[in-house]
């Protein structure tokens, strides 16, 4: 969701907290569609946090930003690393160098996994504290005009039933309010939007009286995939791109599908990410099990999630209730 601007030379110079001269960095600019000001601070939050914490996984620095609720005064200036993409040069990659990647990747997916908080939420940049989710569903069609906390809870959210039932309130508050311009029509030939709010509020009172298990919360990317990562070689140089990071349920981190180390665009490369989703996960399993991981814990993060908070992260249309 955001523009990247890479910002060269002398005519554009800034100062970092301890007043050292940067000639080069990138001027991130977020979408129309952003969810402001919270997709900003959590950007920054995340990597801060992670540069702070984890330092064996390398984050672009952030050197200034500014976060308000609109595009045009909202913006991420941060370190720029002169590197490609995972994505764009794996297929040059000899079998032992995807190897040393794949592994790498792994023991980055276990070390986020180990770190542990006590709600679900997004991270506010000033102290860490948690803050509102930043989630492709709160923005979908017209969603994020309704991210307040006026139109329904935002996070940070004290267990994993009250985000599932805050979800169906975040869904029940925009088919109520959307623009007809919004709604996607295609979705309600044979239902009103009106029957199919009626639909979701019977659903979230349904769930009231279910008993949702709450996972360890641990933090998640979001979008941990070969397009976010730079690299040199074989050698990870940074993780970008943490704006949609979070603290989920343990087993959301690896259930909206494998790591992709290239973007799909041809049958072969599809192959090539279904052979090595399947190895990144089989180190993954092999890290957990050396560190000492619980059985249980481990079920969690192989397995295939919660299905109440796999359908609370998307948006919900009538075909799925």
């Amino acid at each position: 969701m955001f523009a990247h601007c890479k910002q060269p030379g002398d005519q554009n110079q800034l100062a970092d907290t301890t007043s050292t001269l940067i000639h080069q960095f990138i001027l991130r600019l977020p979408g129309e569609d952003s969810l402001l000001p919270n997709q900003i601070t959590n950007d920054v939050a995340f990597k801060r946090f992670v540069a702070a914490k984890l330092p064996r996984i390398p984050v672009p620095k952030v050197y200034l930003y500014s976060a308000t609720h609109e595009a045009d005064t909202s913006f991420i200036v941060e370190e720029y690393i002169d590197c490609p993409t995972l994505s764009s040069t794996w297929m040059s990659l000899s079998i032992s160098q995807k190897e040393n990647v794949a592994q790498r990747l792994a023991t980055m997916t276990v070390d986020l996994a180990e770190v542990r908080f006590d709600q679900i939420g997004g991270l506010d940049p000033t102290d860490f504290s948690l803050a509102p989710t930043v989630e492709g569903c709160k923005l979908f069609k017209g969603r994020g005009k309704f991210h307040h906390k006026e139109c329904y809870p935002i996070g940070p959210y004290k267990s994993t039933k009250e985000y599932v039932l805050n979800s169906y309130d975040r869904e029940i508050y925009y088919y109520s309010h959307a623009s007809d311009e919004d709604i996607d029509a295609g979705f309600f030939s044979e239902v009103t939007v009106p029957d199919f709010v009626k639909t979701l509020a019977e659903k979230r009172a349904a769930l009231t009286e279910v008993n949702i298990i709450d996972e360890p919360f641990v933090l998640i990317h979001g979008d941990f995939h070969g397009r976010n990562i730079l690299v040199k070689g074989d050698q990870i140089v940074a993780v970008i791109d943490w704006d949609f990071s979070g603290s989920y349920p343990l087993s959301e981190t690896l259930t909206s599908g494998d790591i992709e180390v290239v973007e799909a665009t041809s049958e072969e490369l599809c192959e090539e990410n279904d052979e090595w989703g399947l190895r990144i996960r089989q180190f993954i399993q092999r890290e957990v099990v050396q560190r000492g991981w619980d059985p249980v814990h481990i079920d969690l993060l192989m397995g295939d999630g919660d299905r109440e908070v796999a359908r609370a992260r998307v948006e919900m249309i009538p075909e799925y209730n």
